[in-house]
């Protein structure tokens, strides 16, 4: 691989042809988009609509950001970081720990410390 396609990589250690929201919204799965609002708003208390679950990934166009407020993606790009696995502050962090906590968490995590192992083009290489 030459260059690194940052398209689908998420800060948080998700890749987004990988994640529930992206893969729902793209292609149109009003059902698993229905499933996952309910599973949200359970998991966080807060009304959410399959209306709402619409990704266009990570680093995709912000309208369609179903992470829209993230802080984590912000927090990697001011430090100059791809993603927070470069960071020698991640196990330690509390805008990524609160993250990591939920369900999409795990999967970032884990994502995170193989990223740490195999490096990004190899971690990517495998998603793809």
């Amino acid at each position: 691989m030459s260059a690194v396609d940052l398209t689908l990589i998420g800060a948080c250690g998700l890749y987004c042809g990988e994640c529930e929201v992206y893969v729902a919204f793209s292609e149109g799965d009003l059902e698993k988009q229905e499933e996952i609002a309910e599973s949200i708003s359970r998991q966080f208390g807060a009304e959410v609509g399959p209306e709402q679950i619409v990704c266009g990934g990570c680093r995709g166009p912000e309208e369609v950001s179903f992470c829209a407020g993230c802080k984590i993606r912000p927090c990697a790009a001011k430090r100059g970081f791809v993603t927070c696995a470069e960071c020698d502050e991640m196990d330690a962090c509390e805008t990524l720990g609160a993250f990591l906590k939920t369900d999409m968490g795990k999967a970032a995590r884990q994502g995170l410390l193989s990223i740490r192992e195999l490096g990004l083009e190899v971690w990517l290489d495998l998603k793809e």
